[in-house]
């Protein structure tokens, strides 16, 4: 058991290299990274090893349920997707799948071996991790503020953001917004000054990355505190948000790019319509799971310079409108209920427990986050949501 919360530990604090540490496969499209190592790691030590001595695995039966038959949906677009695509590109995407099933199991793990009584100190080293991450993202905004050196590599040419280790201002607010929700509910509750100036490490965090989806995941993450805890708190966070991005030029212009519809909001708008296109013509089972890249070569959407679309070209800017894509409306149905039964079951004590309060707020903030930018299957930050999802269950049991 000591083993499997070594594993658990440095699963986390793989969060800190992010994509810096990341091992190439099939050209500079996919990788893997130091956290797919660690997560994978981490599953096959301890599922073995909990069902061999026979463990109770504590989770919310609607969530397995829920999560089962979309892995089947998924399973089933993707047979479907052999007469479409060559077979080795068939069980190159079904790597993806396999993933979503590992990082899954990390909640189960954490809700069977996590104790009430260590749920704090679980969220403390979750929260640590986190510091050292913004902090490095303050680094990189001083000290390499021009990322366009690496669009070669596949990387959006980003300047003047946080992008942190990530290496993507978008991701990274995801992830910020995730430990500011999750220090924001512990601060209102415990009423600890160290939580209090953590939580503001991370919302500056959010700023600077300059992500619009970000920037809209906060206000999601601050009208949930303050419909369930604190509206005093959510009035004054907003205030100070607010008055920072209208002083800040880069931040006022982003906005004001999201309304005019500058070239990156026409992009996103394309992005949707690709994926709604695709859902059309393959309106039952779609695609396959996780082949949206090879679609979209066979539809020409992408271009001469990027043949494979880049590091974004296997996703929509819409995590649910992938799924659609993807899978049809027998994938996006069985998603949306694993979507459903995870609310209900963080929202349980919502009122009552900063743990709820906190991992709520995360999920519905990113919720809308990955309706912008593909987030919610993205390594770093499926961990973290399934990490709080574990900690909730075993809270629950």
């Amino acid at each position: 058991m000591d083993l499997i919360k070594i594993l658990l530990i440095l699963a986390i604090a793989s969060i800190i290299p992010g994509q810096i540490a990341r091992i190439p496969i099939s050209g500079q499209e996919s990788a893997i990274t130091l956290t797919d190592i660690f997560v994978f790691i981490l599953a096959a030590y301890a599922v073995p090893y909990l069902l061999m001595i026979k463990k109770t695995v504590r989770i919310s039966p609607p969530v397995v349920t829920t999560f089962f038959l979309f892995t089947i949906v998924a399973t089933a677009s993707m047979v479907m997707a052999t007469n479409k695509f060559d077979a080795s590109l068939i069980i190159s995407s079904s790597l993806f799948l396999v993933r979503f099933i590992v990082y899954f199991l990390v909640s189960l793990i954490i809700a069977t071996i996590v104790k009430r009584n260590e749920i704090e100190r679980w969220l403390n080293i979750f929260i640590t991790c986190g510091v050292v991450f913004t902090l490095l993202g303050f680094v990189q905004l001083g000290t390499f503020p021009d990322i366009s050196a690496l669009t070669p590599f596949g990387w959006d040419p980003h300047q003047a953001r946080i992008v942190s280790t990530l290496i993507d201002p978008n991701f990274t607010g995801a992830l910020l917004t995730i430990l500011a929700s999750t220090t924001s509910a512990i601060y209102l509750y415990k009423k600890r000054a160290i939580y209090l100036v953590v939580a503001i490490i991370f919302f500056s965090g959010i700023v600077f990355t300059f992500s619009r989806s970000s920037y809209l995941a906060l206000l999601v993450l601050l009208v949930v505190l303050g419909l369930f805890k604190s509206p005093k708190f959510v009035v004054g966070a907003s205030l100070i948000f607010l008055l920072v991005v209208t002083l800040n030029n880069q931040a006022r212009e982003r906005i004001i790019g999201a309304i005019t519809l500058d070239e990156t909001a026409k992009a996103r708008l394309e992005s949707y319509s690709r994926a709604i296109t695709i859902f059309k013509n393959n309106p039952i089972l779609g695609v396959g799971f996780n082949t949206y890249r090879y679609a979209q070569d066979q539809y020409g959407f992408f271009t001469i310079d990027a043949p494979l679309g880049g590091h974004s070209g296997s996703g929509s800017d819409s995590s649910l409108l992938l799924v659609a894509a993807t899978t049809g409306i027998v994938g996006f149905a069985t998603f949306t209920f694993f979507i459903i039964s995870i609310i209900r079951s963080i929202s349980f004590q919502i009122k009552s427990n900063f743990l709820h309060l906190g991992t709520a707020a995360a999920f519905l903030a990113l919720l809308v986050h990955s309706q912008f930018v593909n987030s919610f299957f993205f390594p770093q930050i499926m961990l973290p949501i399934w990490f709080l999802l574990g900690l909730v269950q075993s809270e629950n049991s």
